[in-house]
């Protein structure tokens, strides 16, 4: 009787060890997602219409002066519960960061070339006294950029600075959370781009 006991007791034992081993893997497995504040974005019913984000940021005519190649990324930060941002702290934030105020919105240069902008990403796009927005949308052309795989990093270590700060969720171009293969995709892409940038300029000199 005792024996059977304590075979139970084994049997019991094991079953458990394996149930925590299991949640454990299942834990890392979901340890793709970035350890950000992307919670789902709830969307109000009572959301005004001329309040949405545009869908197609990109025809925002974020960059008038269009390069014969051009390759846009775009960052979404919004407020976790649509609250409006306190449009001076923002401004605030951007000039310790050193950003510079061009047409009411903000850029980052790097040796007089802009790495990225800044913008309202409610229409019309820009900082003022009178703005009110939950979003911001951070946007680089990586082929204007001197360094595009730097820009993409720096991209996302002001949007992580920007999160923390004003609880907002990191977002793409789509409004979907952004997850750590997001982010390794675009920094592919930028490294492909700088690759490119370095093939072209070896040509150009040994023209």
């Amino acid at each position: 009787m005792a024996i059977n006991s304590q075979i139970y007791l084994i049997g019991l034992a094991v079953l458990i060890f394996l149930i925590i081993v299991f949640l454990y893997i299942r834990k890392i497995s979901n340890d793709g997602k970035l350890k950000l504040k992307i919670e789902k974005i709830s969307e109000p019913n009572t959301l005004n219409v001329s309040q949405e984000i545009p869908k197609n940021q990109e025809s925002f005519n974020l960059y008038k002066e269009v390069s014969k190649e051009q390759e846009l990324v775009i960052l979404n930060l919004i407020s976790m519960d649509r609250s409006m941002f306190d449009i001076d702290q923002i401004i605030g934030f951007l000039s310790n960061l050193g950003a510079v105020n061009t047409n009411n919105y903000y850029v980052f240069y790097e040796d007089g070339v802009e790495k990225f902008r800044v913008i309202n990403a409610l229409k019309p796009g820009t900082f003022e006294e009178i703005t009110q927005t939950f979003a911001v949308t951070i946007v680089a052309d990586l082929y204007s950029t001197l360094d595009p795989y730097n820009t993409v990093k720096q991209m996302i270590e002001f949007a992580l600075a920007f999160s923390d700060k004003f609880d907002a969720t990191l977002c793409d171009q789509d409004r979907t959370p952004i997850t750590k293969q997001m982010i390794s995709h675009v920094e592919s892409k930028a490294q492909d781009i700088a690759r490119l940038k370095q093939l072209n300029k070896n040509e150009t000199i040994g023209a």
